[in-house]
């Protein structure tokens, strides 16, 4: 089993991740991480599913960010465990936030993450729209903890090297 948690803090399997780049605040992750493809009836990919995990307000939040095949389009997020306040950080749960994410950039055409979890609503005429999602109502650490995790794993840190792999058809060398 890939169990993130035991991997992080092994000394054989696990990192320190340098204080800087940390955005995630989670001081240690497994040197190496799974993805899935899930693919169509012809089988062909159509996204990827990218674990994640960083610090909400009160605990370590544990989830995945599916992208769709072009590697740059969000296609959800859900978080399999957190103890975050339920109506408040633990509205990360809610099906309504959730499905807000599908469709949205989470990168730039040159691979940087553009996608930012703001304080308040989408402003549906901002030229931002395509990429910000609705920050939670009394939750701003928990929100600020997500922003940060999903820009630490979508950056160099994280699966960048990853996502350019399968955006270049490099099919031996996605890690």
């Amino acid at each position: 089993a890939f169990d993130i948690k035991s991997l992080s803090e092994s000394n054989k399997y696990g990192k320190n991740i340098e204080p800087q780049k940390d955005l995630g605040d989670i001081k240690q992750r497994p040197k190496f991480m799974l993805s899935y493809e899930i693919l169509n009836s012809n089988k062909e990919v159509e996204k990827y599913i990218l674990p994640i995990f960083g610090k909400g307000l009160w605990s370590t939040l544990y989830g995945f960010l599916a992208l769709n095949k072009d590697m740059k389009t969000v296609e959800g997020i859900t978080f399999y465990e957190h103890g975050e306040t339920p109506g408040l950080g633990g509205e990360i749960d809610n099906p309504k936030w959730k499905a807000s994410w599908k469709g949205k950039q989470a990168l730039s055409d040159q691979g940087e993450p553009i996608i930012n979890v703001i304080k308040g609503k989408v402003d549906p005429s901002s030229p931002n729209k395509n990429h910000e999602i609705d920050g939670l109502s009394g939750a701003t650490l928990t929100t600020r903890g997500v922003d940060n995790l999903v820009h630490y794993w979508l950056g160099e840190d994280g699966y960048s090297n990853f996502i350019e792999n399968i955006k270049k058809g490099n099919e031996d060398e996605k890690i």
